[in-house]
């Protein structure tokens, strides 16, 4: 897939790094880290491959973005945590 620069990606590439690096130095709470996980196991594919199937960014970086890329299709946006327990809740996770 080719990727587009657009500044829309560009945010997202700093967003994406950005938390990731945070989540690496231990500030990020479980309930976001169980999301993160829960979106790594739901793009295996994508994690294979380095890269997302639905937009060509690079994973695990694109994980971390607020927003989904896939509209719902593999995973929602990131939650707080009450909307993530429910979502679990919800999807038997």
């Amino acid at each position: 897939m080719a990727y587009k620069i657009t500044l829309n990606n560009i945010k997202q590439y700093i967003e994406g790094n950005t938390q990731m690096m945070l989540d690496g130095l231990g500030i990020k709470p479980d309930y976001y880290k169980e999301q993160i996980a829960y979106r790594m196991l739901q793009c295996r594919d994508c994690m294979s491959k380095g890269e997302c199937a639905y937009c060509g960014c690079s994973v695990p970086g694109k994980l971390y973005v607020a927003q989904s890329c896939n509209n719902g299709k593999r995973f929602p946006d990131l939650m707080d945590e009450t909307e993530w327990t429910k979502y679990k809740e919800d999807n038997d996770i």
